[in-house]
């Protein structure tokens, strides 16, 4: 799965998450933050 979103996204960011479980949302939400997105609450 990394390959395809390397070749689909190039050097745009991307990250594998589960959202069952929790794994990567931290860095979504970082991501999503710091892009001045949204307003961390």
């Amino acid at each position: 799965m990394e390959r395809d979103a390397k070749k689909m996204r190039g050097a745009r960011p991307f990250v594998f998450s589960n959202m069952k479980s929790g794994q990567g949302l931290a860095e979504i939400i970082r991501f999503v933050v710091d892009r001045g997105m949204l307003p961390a609450r």
